[in-house]
């Protein structure tokens, strides 16, 4: 499957849908619901990456303390 933009699978779906003759608005709705969704995890995902780069800097940084103090 090809990489396609949100507005060209719409505008697939609903061309198939004028097509068929028929028209499920349900559908649109659904797949604009998981859409939503993904970019919502999307972000939450991206936000839990920084936040734990983030500990692994302050972690680094404590073993640096310690390991100086461990020496003196």
């Amino acid at each position: 499957m090809s990489n396609i933009t949100p507005e060209e699978a719409r505008s697939m779906l609903a061309t198939l849908f004028h097509e068929a003759g028929r028209e499920q608005q349900e559908l649109i709705l659904y797949i604009e619901k998981l859409e939503q969704s993904n970019a919502e995890l999307r972000e939450e995902l991206l936000r839990l990456k920084q936040s734990s780069a983030r500990r692994a800097q302050a972690s680094t940084a404590m073993n640096s303390r310690l390991k100086d103090a461990l020496r003196e």
